[in-house]
């Protein structure tokens, strides 16, 4: 990296960096009271390459105002050799997101929204018992406290490796997607499609409809247009 790619991840990571401690501040004060820290971290993973992005969109939007882009192209600089320097920010940026998502702290059952239905109970003889919480109400209205036969749906949520299935591709396809020469109209497009598509797998891996393997599918719209972007590029 010579030294224009130095200064680009400086400015991209610098501002990325920033715009995350604004994410973190809004989402801590907006959150639920029952909110926890390991929760609030897994869901800042999922929204550092989100902050990456914008980060890389608003660096580059200045180097072509300043021309910087353009004397490396009349120089003969590649496309994706002249925004290397964002690239590797986006990757750092991504980096930290997969490190947030390992750390034992981080709550990533999080990131799958499992919705706990109401209490099934039971007939026990004259009692009514909840399986899952072991509550019993007896006939004469008092409650007993038994054990749990059956695990809360949240206790079945993915765990840490389904949740690095999902971070880590977005991470890396959005490190080079940021940084790709793209129209705001196709940039939308491609951006509300990854999100639709995150979501739907989000839900249908908490819910077992889907295998966690396929969690890689949220990336793959930003994957594509980036790789079919710098090919044109280079046209």
């Amino acid at each position: 990296m010579h030294a224009f790619d130095r200064l680009l991840w400086r400015r991209c990571l610098g501002l990325a960096c920033l715009l995350a401690l604004m994410v973190a501040g809004v989402a801590a004060a907006t959150d639920e009271p029952g909110s926890t820290l390991g929760a609030r971290l897994s869901r800042l993973a999922a929204f550092l390459p989100a902050v990456g992005v914008i980060a890389q969109a608003l660096v580059l939007a200045q180097c072509r105002e300043r021309g910087e882009l353009g004397a490396l192209a009349a120089l003969g600089v590649s496309p994706p050799r002249q925004v290397l320097g964002a690239i590797a920010a986006g990757l750092t940026l991504g980096g930290a997101a997969v490190a947030l998502v390992l750390l034992p702290h981080s709550d990533v059952r999080s990131l799958f929204p499992v919705v706990n239905g109401g209490s099934s109970f039971v007939a026990v003889g004259d009692a009514l018992r909840d399986p899952v919480s072991g509550i019993v109400f007896l006939p004469d209205g008092s409650l007993a406290f038994g054990a749990a036969t059956e695990p809360a749906l949240s206790a079945r949520a993915p765990g840490r490796g389904a949740a690095l299935g999902f971070v880590a591709p977005l991470a890396c396809a959005t490190a080079f997607w940021g940084a790709a020469p793209l129209g705001a109209l196709p940039r939308l497009g491609a951006a509300a499609v990854c999100f639709v598509l995150s979501v739907v797998v989000l839900h249908a891996v908490a819910a077992g409809r889907l295998s966690p393997a396929l969690l890689w599918v949220g990336a793959a719209p930003l994957a594509a247009q980036a790789i079919l972007a710098f090919r044109r590029a280079r046209v």
